[in-house]
């Protein structure tokens, strides 16, 4: 089951988080998910497990488990980001090895360190 959502896309109503989980357990978790159905993967710079989620994403896509297409891949742009949004994206997408993100969140919408970015919209 799926939501549309305004631009037509799909997203799964039940998607799987990764929060806490680490090198082989995450990469076993992510393979059997796909295996049983799973198509909606949680991520999060701030779970420091992005690098092993796309390893384990890289093996479904290179051993045809499942097409990129197929999937939907949330991240989150963690609160100390803030200040350089575009260049964590493409950290997160480096790690997680995807050329694109079906969601980007912003983990909490308050800084809680300075980041640059209060000044920034002081001068807006």
């Amino acid at each position: 089951m799926a939501i549309t959502l305004n631009n037509g896309f799909k997203m799964p109503i039940i998607g799987l988080g990764v929060w806490r989980m680490q090198g082989q357990e995450i990469k076993d978790l992510i393979l059997n998910s796909i295996k049983i159905g799973y198509r909606h993967f949680d991520c999060a710079a701030d779970y420091k497990n992005e690098s092993e989620v796309g390893e384990a994403l890289k093996e479904a896509f290179d051993t045809g488990l499942v097409k990129r297409e197929d999937l939907f891949i949330t991240t989150k742009l963690w609160n100390s980001d803030h200040g350089h949004v575009v260049e964590a994206c493409k950290d997160s997408l480096k790690k997680l090895q995807l050329d694109y993100l079906d969601l980007y969140l912003v983990h909490f919408p308050v800084a809680t360190r300075h980041t640059g970015m209060f000044r920034f919209l002081c001068f807006l």
